[in-house]
């Protein structure tokens, strides 16, 4: 058994192993799961420093996604992203918006911002209404 403890190898994958899980500690104790979360303020902060006002807004049950109509007609997509957000300001005619029982599919014209997938809890009026091609 000292014959291989003492193998230069074994030695280095304990070295790198240990080091490992002394990054993985540091970064617990700094907070790495810390993430940030929405709600009806800060959904009205992010649309204001936009210059627009929310009109109605549905937030994912786990707080990370949202989707708020605004009051031009247009509509604001957020995600949770770490501690930052993404928000994303679209004509509903620019989104394809499908509705299931307990989930919002929301699709964008240009292929390059990935589409909202978000559970919900209810669906609002105003949602499905949106959904149906109203405005």
């Amino acid at each position: 058994m000292e014959k291989y403890l003492a193998d230069p190898v074994i030695l280095e994958l304990l070295g790198s192993a240990a080091v490992i899980l002394l990054m993985v500690g540091v970064a617990a104790l700094l907070g790495f799961r810390i993430a940030a979360r929405l709600d009806e303020d800060e959904l009205r902060r992010l649309a204001n420093a936009e210059g627009a006002w929310v009109q109605d807004l549905v937030i994912a049950p786990n707080k990370r996604r949202a989707l708020a109509k605004l009051t031009d007609g247009k509509l604001m997509v957020v995600r949770v992203m770490g501690l930052d957000t993404s928000i994303r300001i679209v004509a509903p005619s620019a989104v394809r918006l499908r509705l299931r029982p307990d989930k919002l599919d929301l699709t964008f014209a240009d292929i390059g911002y990935p589409p909202l997938h978000m559970r919900l809890e209810d669906q609002p009026a105003w949602l499905a209404e949106l959904a149906s091609g109203g405005t």
